[in-house]
């Protein structure tokens, strides 16, 4: 009776620490998850966010007059007395100066930084997408790698099964020590893969730290993640990428057209009140009021304005070079990248399909006539484990790629 609640005692008490245990255990660590907090927290990626706030504050102030200028002073006083109320023309000025940029240049650097505030938040998608990608593959092949631990732990098992059996039947007389020192030499071989395998682990693992902190080190889900699915066509002027270059070449156009308001002339306008003292009777004099022009006069055109033009005309031709450069780019990349989707989706029906049953027939079948050759047991253990983990390879590789795609076009809302 004792035993028997003593046993009851035991059993409630495993299954209590049992549960502590998994409600204590580190959440799993899914694909959506890295995402979200890659976005919420790589400061990276803040750091281009900032960017374009400034870009926005620039593009409100861009395209204002510059400030007026006061001016204060005290203008014809006589040297041999500096008394202000003995001559006519001793005055006390204040006046105001306000300046005026030539033709169209305030608005034409509204419409650049607008250009600028469009290219900086193009970045900011566009790193967004490249944030997603890397987390992305990060993310896949860790799984590849927490999985084929997982794979080779339960190969190891099976080689170390094996290994007491024929100890067993060497010890018999049923079995020769060359198989013994052969399934020694399998184990050995399983082993060896490990540490390799948690290498990689960490250093995945600490890459992910950088964008998503701690929580790189959760464990991940059994499953692999269904990513989303790729559009069909691809339409180069929506990635951000080749926005952010079609806008560097809209504030080239503009920059141009900036250089040509310089042929025309600024002004400056200054409107000034003079104050004058009573002469020394008492007879009161009248306040002065002047207004002037100043005008820039761009003579010499062929040493400055001509050659800025052409600076900036040769800029924005390169602009329209590396416009056509990106649209190439981003096209050619579209193809590859459907062609190698393509490939692998192909290359992962016919293992699922033909080679992985083969591989698990062929081998159970030499685990039924296991008791007659250990050596065909053997081969068939190392042949399973490298299609496993062959298969494993090109559905995480599949599943890359697509990412890699998905980073190009971008996702369906």
């Amino acid at each position: 009776m004792f035993v028997s609640n003593l046993s009851r005692c035991a059993g409630i008490v495993f299954i209590l620490i049992t549960g502590l245990s998994g409600a204590y255990a580190a959440p799993e660590l899914t694909l959506a998850e890295a995402e979200r907090l890659a976005l919420e927290q790589a400061p990276w990626l803040q750091h281009h966010l900032t960017n374009a706030d400034a870009a926005a504050e620039r593009a409100v102030y861009e395209g204002r007059l510059p400030d007026p200028q006061l001016t204060l002073g005290v203008a014809n006083v006589p040297t041999d007395s500096y008394r202000l109320n003995r001559e006519d023309m001793t005055m006390t000025v204040v006046g105001v100066r306000q300046a005026f940029p030539p033709g169209r240049t305030l608005a034409l650097k509204s419409e650049r930084a607008e250009k600028e505030l469009a290219r900086e938040r193009a970045r900011v998608q566009m790193e967004q997408r490249n944030l997603i990608r890397q987390v992305r593959q990060a993310w896949l092949e860790l799984y590849y790698q927490e999985q084929s631990l997982h794979t080779l732990d339960e190969s190891r098992r099976l080689a170390r099964k094996q290994l007491d059996a024929a100890e067993a039947r060497y010890r018999a007389a049923q079995e020769t020590q060359q198989s013994v020192l052969r399934s020694r030499q399998a184990l050995a071989r399983l082993d060896e893969r490990a540490p390799m395998i948690r290498a990689q682990t960490l250093r995945l693992q600490a890459q992910l730290a950088r964008w998503i902190g701690d929580a790189a080190y959760h464990p991940l889900p059994a499953e692999l993640p269904v990513l989303p699915a790729v559009p069909g066509a691809f339409d180069y002027t929506h990635h951000p990428d080749w926005i952010a270059t079609q806008t560097m070449l809209d504030e080239a156009r503009v920059e141009v057209d900036m250089v040509r308001q310089e042929y025309k002339p600024g002004v400056m306008l200054d409107v000034s009140y003079g104050f004058r003292r009573p002469m020394p009777d008492g007879t009161e004099r009248p306040d002065l009021l002047s207004a002037m022009v100043t005008l820039d006069l761009p003579v010499f055109r062929n040493k400055r304005q001509d050659r800025k033009l052409a600076e900036k005309q040769t800029m924005e031709a390169g602009a329209r070079f590396e416009l056509d450069d990106k649209r190439r780019e981003l096209e050619s990349m579209d193809l590859s990248l459907r062609a190698e989707l393509d490939g692998l989706t192909e290359r992962e029906k016919i293992f699922a399909e033909q080679l992985i049953p083969a591989t698990r027939r062929e081998a159970q079948v030499t685990v039924a006539g296991f008791a007659r050759d250990q050596s065909e047991y053997r081969d068939a253990l190392m042949k399973s484990l490298d299609a496993e983990l062959e298969y494993l390879r090109l559905r995480v590789d599949r599943a890359k790629a697509q990412a890699e795609l998905l980073y190009l076009t971008g996702e369906k809302p």
